[in-house]
């Protein structure tokens, strides 16, 4: 889930966004591994026009697949 979403100017006078992302406890889905796992946290830096499709508060499914290449 989005926790937070935060503007931040660049040196050249353009701006990027971070957004903050927390486990959605709310879901069924997290159930199963909240109860090894109780926490997730993470946080990605993106461009205005890629932010603009993220809302505080709004959920999303994230999912880790190993790199097969090592």
């Amino acid at each position: 889930m989005v926790q937070a979403k935060s503007e931040t100017a660049d040196s050249s006078g353009g701006s990027s966004f971070t957004l903050n992302f927390v486990a959605d406890y709310r879901s069924e889905l997290n159930k199963q591994w909240a109860k090894y796992t109780p926490s997730l946290n993470f946080s990605l830096n993106v461009l205005p026009e890629v932010a603009e499709n993220f809302k505080v508060g709004q959920s999303f499914t994230v999912t880790f697949t190993p790199d097969e290449s090592e």
